[in-house]
């Protein structure tokens, strides 16, 4: 259950509620603006295997299924369920049972549709038990998914392989004290700047000899090679510190991000799940640029 909790958790920390699209392969994770007080958007896929060991979807619709769930009710079912699942020793929880697994299913209670997670196992005393959460759900219908777009944005002018997000995440929640922005700067020679601007302050943090991934990286969307400038050219856009935090709750996924330049338009963060090579999946973020007197 470890990367479906972390995943919640991190979407929980951007707004109440989600998009979540079945598909036969993949399953998407949709934070569109609208729902976001920041404006930051997630567009993700992940793979089935990531999720699920087990995973069958029939529908009328090209076998997909679009629902929408408050993150919060989804959050509190995904962690009963890491505390009950797993083996009576190695949990703190009273309730946990062993030879245990989670099955999820989509039914109607009533007229409501609503996702059921069933828990099944065996306690301490070997006696069968079986849990059962509800989640109210809304099916999405054509009409609503052919709304969702993903945003449309320039052909970054640079990417870079972000240090630690962790790390990443402590030095811009000082910055927050100091400031409502932060310029995001990067270069072909691998430095990354953050950079805070007030009345009281102007503190730049620097990185050096960051990975710069090619033009041709898998891992990257397409896009069409351009002639490269000067190395030590530095590109640039401003965000909002809050925006930039809520992005970077996605430390609690663990993997590689990279981040993309699209100056004076938006920062693209790509966070992928499990180890870069053989990723289970991206979430993608898009943070608007803030436009500043500078």
């Amino acid at each position: 259950m470890r990367f479906r909790t972390e995943i919640t958790r991190s979407l929980a920390a951007l707004a109440r509620s989600c998009v979540i699209r079945l598909s036969p392969d993949q399953v998407h994770f949709i934070v569109p603006g609208n729902e976001s007080s920041t404006g930051v958007q997630v567009w993700s896929q992940v793979k089935v295997a990531t999720l699920f060991d087990a995973y069958k979807i029939e529908s009328n619709a090209n076998n997909e299924i679009w629902v929408e769930l408050h993150l919060d009710s989804l959050l509190k079912v995904l962690r009963s369920a890491d505390s009950s699942v797993g083996s009576i020793t190695e949990s703190k929880s009273t309730a946990a049972l062993t030879e245990s697994d989670v099955t999820l299913k989509l039914n109607k209670k009533g007229q409501q549709p609503i996702w059921a997670f069933e828990i099944r196992g065996y306690t301490a005393q070997r006696k069968p038990m079986s849990i059962t959460h509800e989640i109210p759900v809304k099916i999405l219908s054509p009409k609503r998914q052919a709304e969702l777009n993903e945003p449309l944005c320039p052909q970054p002018d640079i990417h870079v392989v972000l240090p630690n997000l962790l790390e990443l995440r402590n030095i811009v929640s000082r910055l927050s004290h100091l400031a409502d922005d932060v310029k995001v700067s990067a270069n072909h020679e691998g430095r990354l700047e953050l950079t805070a601007k007030s009345s009281r302050v102007n503190l730049t943090t620097t990185w050096n000899e960051l990975n710069v991934p090619t033009a041709n990286c898998q891992l990257l969307p397409t896009r069409q090679e351009q002639p490269l400038p000067p190395p030590d050219h530095m590109f640039t856009v401003s965000v909002a510190i809050k925006g930039f935090l809520k992005f970077l709750t996605s430390h609690l996924v663990g993997g590689t991000a990279i981040a993309c330049i699209c100056e004076d338009h938006c920062l693209i963060a790509y966070v992928y799940i499990g180890e870069l090579n053989e990723a289970g999946g991206v979430l993608t973020f898009f943070i608007p640029a803030k436009i500043t007197d500078d």
